[in-house]
């Protein structure tokens, strides 16, 4: 039993910091160098799926025309597919602006709407985006500079959440981007980031691959087949969209648990690739993602193993009432949360254990291969 407490112990404080500070130190001395160059840029093709963004869409595209790019060398395409809002209505109204709307009434799902529109796509470079995500001004120059050098395949920017204290999500989605964007661009002066996050991603067009239609996490397939073409896919953190945070956790909750069924989906997919025992970048997924998306079986492992063996050591002891304590903040800041605001001695343990239960009904989802509506519950705008 103290074997077990140890191995799962040892698991998460790697995950949550082990694996960060080897990584960030590794990248320190290991340092992958390659050419940026803006001399000449290249042509892009601006893709956004949006499915029912109405609230949001006309504020995404005005973004969009902002961008600081040759408006001769860029193209923006809006798939709707599916909508039954005023979202199609629109993206029209801006086809004099050159924005090119593709709508029709079935709904395919985002990966189906992805490969459509970049079938249609004129341009070198594909630039990935969500309706809800705004990119700063230079952000596609930060971009398609790295493509300069050949051996880059695809380049992700920094997502941002905003803070925003009528927003239930706001501070742990913040804190949480804030510590991926650290740990990914270590990952990147390594090699290769283990997923790209589909708000703000860039690739060459000539490595884009078709991808099954039944995919929720696009962006990770997208990334994993980049790289088994033999390029890398980095992380450039001055290329920056920011979006807002889900306005309740129940939104929160929904999302995430989607995006884990979705990764454990892409695990069942790739165990070739992504066997920690064959490859660094196996082992990187590993303690990155993989941890991540079984934590709640760790936390579980962790709790019972320490309940067995409080009463040999004081150390068991201590441990299983810090455990203890850790949970009912949580479920006070769960109460607290229906009530109003919570002071963050709460919300940090409630929006944690919140995750965690989201990954365990996204695992339930992957299990029963749940498909539509019950997956892709739409956030709150």
């Amino acid at each position: 039993m103290q074997i077990l407490f140890f191995t799962v112990f040892t698991l998460i404080v790697t995950h949550y910091v082990g694996f960060g500070l080897l990584v960030l130190i590794a990248s320190l001395i290991f340092r992958k160098k390659h050419k940026t160059s803006l001399d000449k840029l290249p042509t892009v093709s601006f893709i956004v799926a949006a499915y029912n963004e109405e609230k949001v869409i006309r504020e995404k595209i005005e973004n969009d025309l902002l961008l600081d790019y040759p408006k001769d060398k860029i193209e923006l395409i809006i798939v709707s597919d599916g909508s039954n809002d005023k979202t199609p209505e629109i993206v029209s109204s801006y086809a004099n602006s050159g924005v090119v709307s593709l709508h029709k009434p079935e709904r395919g799902g985002k990966t189906a709407a992805l490969n459509r529109a970049i079938a249609l796509a004129k341009n070198e470079i594909l630039v990935f985006s969500d309706a809800n995500s705004m990119f700063q001004k230079d952000a596609i120059r930060k971009l398609v500079a790295h493509f300069a050098d050949d051996s880059i395949g695809g380049v992700c920017g920094q997502k941002t959440v905003l803070n925003n204290k009528e927003r239930k999500a706001s501070l742990g989605d913040n804190l949480y981007w804030k510590y991926e964007s650290r740990l990914k661009q270590a990952e990147s002066h390594l090699g290769s980031i283990p997923t790209a996050d589909g708000e703000i991603f860039a690739m060459r067009k000539s490595l884009y691959k078709e991808v099954d239609a039944k995919i929720i996490n696009d962006d990770q397939v997208i990334t994993l087949n980049i790289l088994k073409q033999g390029k890398r896919v980095i992380y450039e953190k001055n290329a920056i969209s920011y979006e807002e945070a889900s306005i309740s956790l129940k939104d929160d909750f929904n999302v995430k648990a989607r995006m884990v069924y979705g990764g454990i989906q892409i695990m069942s997919l790739f165990k070739e690739e992504l066997n920690p025992f064959k490859s660094w970048f196996g082992l990187q997924f590993f303690f990155h993602k993989t941890l991540r998306y079984f934590m709640w079986v760790l936390l579980i492992l962790i709790f019972f193993s320490n309940l067995i063996l409080v009463n040999q050591h004081t150390f068991f002891k201590l441990f299983f009432s810090l455990q203890v304590a850790f949970y009912l903040l949580a479920i006070i800041g769960g109460i607290l949360g229906k009530l109003g605001k919570v002071p963050t001695l709460f919300y940090i343990p409630n929006y944690y254990c919140t995750v965690n239960i989201a990954a365990f009904k996204g695992y339930l989802f992957f299990r029963k291969q749940s498909k539509g509506v019950d997956v892709w519950k739409k956030a709150k705008r």
